[in-house]
């Protein structure tokens, strides 16, 4: 792993919350242009030390963000105001009793979850 690769991965895995490429690239110090920025999340995913997902906000948009592959499954909740993420103490789905793998003759392999709404702190 190159060094740029690493500090990549280390601002990733100590933020604690997912972040975009954008983010990522101002925590770095911006010693990287945001196309290094950008190919080294994408070995770092390719080679399975980060994973992302796609989120769209009214404000921002369309972004991609990155965040360490956690050990269990978690899932997301994003502040509209001050667009922190913070991750969901349980999962609404795996969690429920009437949870079903199998639903119509389709099988589940994954899911994923994002709710919206005020952080303790922008309320």
């Amino acid at each position: 792993m190159t060094r740029k690769r690493k500090k990549i991965y280390d601002c990733v895995f100590e933020a604690g919350s997912p972040l975009s490429a954008a983010q990522i690239h101002r925590e770095t110090g911006e010693e990287m242009d945001l196309t290094t920025v950008y190919r080294g999340l994408q070995y770092l995913e390719d080679q399975r030390f980060i994973t992302s997902f796609v989120y769209s906000c009214e404000e921002r948009g369309i972004e991609r963000y990155y965040t360490r592959i956690q050990t269990g499954h978690t899932h997301f909740m994003h502040c509209r105001k001050c667009h922190s993420f913070f991750p969901m103490p349980f999962c609404p789905i795996k969690d429920n009793a009437k949870w079903k793998k199998e639903i119509n003759g389709f099988l589940v392999e994954d899911h994923s979850i994002t709710l919206t709404g005020l952080c303790s702190s922008c309320q």
